[in-house]
């Protein structure tokens, strides 16, 4: 895991209010400190309280913002990081970016917050994926499914299943190991049942990624494998023949 301290606009592109740069790393405060200007440095101010502050680069004022400093593990990726708000202006934005930059942060890769969340610990897998999913929400179902996952809706019901296998891989290895202790012996029926039922709830969760795939994509979740279903198109009563010719000429799959 690299311990380079990494910088990038946290906001959408474009013209807005209000722009966020993120930069997480052991010295992201420090690197900060060399151009914010606040009644304190962001390296000794009280975490997670918001402070005033100018953003000045070669002696030249960038911008008035605000900054919060947190203080690692709690962050979102674990790290010590800082948040500089500025107006959100295109220019102006990328300005403040290149300060920090200059001052000894290196650009973020795409994703790179969320993998060093991952990799620290703040989320598992799942929620990393749902992150992307709940930034790329097209309508409330979808949002509300990511949402879900990112909360650990998904992770809940997977470590349920680990645990209970973890318990009779456990036992199953303690009889083994320790035939002379007070052990209850097992009964290969119970872990039969067991390893069904860890296997029925496995496919019943993998059930459920067809109508999430929908959700999240519409028609772009069927695939050339899948079984071909009939469809049923409602459409305006006064939809002309020309648009439905049109509508058949779609190609019956689309990845």
């Amino acid at each position: 895991m690299s311990s380079a301290t990494i910088a990038a606009v946290a906001t959408a592109h474009g013209t807005g209010g209000v722009a966020v740069i993120r930069v997480s790393g052991e010295d992201a405060a420090k690197i900060c400190d060399k151009i914010f200007k606040g009644k304190n440095k962001l390296s000794e101010s009280v975490p997670y309280m918001m402070q005033y502050g100018k953003i000045i680069y070669d002696g030249k004022l960038i911008d008035k913002v605000l900054a919060v400093y947190m203080k690692a593990p709690h962050s979102f990726t674990g790290e010590n990081t800082v948040e500089i708000n500025c107006h959100g202006g295109v220019l102006v934005t990328q300005k403040v970016l290149e300060a920090v930059i200059l001052s000894g942060a290196r650009y973020a890769m795409p994703g790179e917050f969320t993998k060093r969340a991952f990799l620290n610990g703040r989320m598992d897998l799942s929620s990393a994926e749902a992150v992307a999913d709940i930034i790329d929400a097209e309508t409330a179902e979808a949002a509300r499914n990511a949402a879900g996952q990112l909360a650990g809706a998904v992770s809940r019901r997977i470590d349920d299943i680990y645990n209970v296998l973890t318990d009779i891989s456990s036992h199953y290895h303690a009889v083994l190991d320790y035939p002379d202790e007070d052990i209850e012996p097992f009964e290969l029926e119970d872990y039969r049942r067991t390893l069904r039922e860890g296997e029925q709830a496995l496919t019943a969760l993998l059930a459920t990624w067809r109508r999430g795939a929908l959700v999240k994509n519409g028609c772009m979740a069927c695939s050339m494998s899948a079984m071909p279903r009939p469809l049923s198109v409602i459409v305006a009563v006064n939809t002309s023949p020309s648009m439905l010719q049109s509508m058949r000429t779609v190609p019956p799959f689309c990845e």
